[in-house]
């Protein structure tokens, strides 16, 4: 069960931004409410004894639990076992300390994604100015940052917005609104544990013969250099690859890339602080020529 904190300030959006990925993702969700107190949501009873569960939005339900939350969590993934466990907190939460408690029972069926923090792009100064101690633990406590109500901001606006809110370096910046992301940036964000490292999913390997390769870390001198080697792997010589992702950058640019089905894509991302990663997925890959060929002599 992969466990993602989405925080946010009261009003910011959080529960919009659940049922959209929801519905860009076609995933089915588990969603707990963290220091809600009550859940008013008006809908039918599904099951359980100690977990409340109500029905939120089509493939994505809500729980709320009576008990202590690290205690809630393991009950959740022992009787509902869940892909994904969303973990909603009230918009004057303390997301670090929610994260405290679930790093004590991480372990091989748990695994932590990276937060995200859902900042309103209209209010968020005022919030910040009046609410400090909680808005800035949602903040520093987050890998992602989403600016909701920001359909009509220009990415101009949003690297503005950027330079206000002074995030943390590691943290991951969104330059557009969440219903322009495509399916590729969701998964992205579904798939990054709480280091920033790519998870390969279990359902990206559904055949036998499928098997993967990772390099955790890879450099290249420049955007063409990344060009002609992802040109390069997909050609056949290392492998039938239908699947790359992850991370290049040096002092000069900042990219993350993908290959799906012999067509890649590039694109500059913020403040991405790794030593370069990237993820191979296909049949019959040929290790040794993927060493020599990615592996800087």
């Amino acid at each position: 069960m992969k466990v993602l904190i989405i925080s946010g300030f009261l009003g910011a959006g959080k529960t919009s931004f659940i049922k959209a990925m929801t519905k860009a993702t076609g995933k089915n969700f588990v969603v707990v409410e963290n220091e809600f107190g009550d859940v008013n949501v008006d809908s039918k009873i599904l099951s359980q004894d100690e977990i409340k569960i109500y029905e939120l939005t089509e493939g994505c339900i809500c729980c709320s639990m009576n008990m202590d939350f690290s205690l809630s969590v393991l009950t959740i993934s022992n009787t509902l076992n869940p892909e994904y466990l969303i973990v909603e907190p009230s918009g004057v939460a303390m997301p670090s300390r929610i994260l405290e408690s679930l790093k004590k029972i991480e372990y091989h069926e748990i695994k932590l994604l990276s937060p995200v923090v859902i900042v309103d792009a209209k209010n968020f100064i005022e919030q910040r100015n009046f609410y400090p101690e909680y808005f800035n633990d949602q903040l520093n406590s987050a890998g992602n940052i989403v600016l909701s109500k920001s359909e009509n901001l220009s990415e101009e606006d949003f690297k503005e917005i950027y330079k206000i809110l002074s995030p943390k370096n590691n943290i991951n910046l969104n330059l557009n609104h969440y219903s322009k992301w495509d399916i590729l940036k969701w998964n992205e964000l579904l798939n990054r544990d709480l280091a920033g490292n790519i998870i390969i999913e279990r359902s990206e390997l559904p055949d036998e013969k499928l098997s993967s390769y990772t390099l955790s870390k890879f450099f290249v001198n420049s955007p063409d250099e990344l060009i002609y080697k992802l040109e390069k792997l997909l050609t056949g010589y290392y492998g039938d690859i239908i699947r790359i992702k992850g991370f290049a950058n040096n002092k000069n640019f900042n990219l993350s890339f993908s290959a799906v089905n012999g067509i890649f894509e590039i694109s500059e991302t913020e403040n991405y602080s790794g030593e370069g990663e990237i993820v191979i997925i296909g049949e019959n890959l040929n290790e040794n020529n993927l060493n020599n060929f990615l592996i800087p002599a």
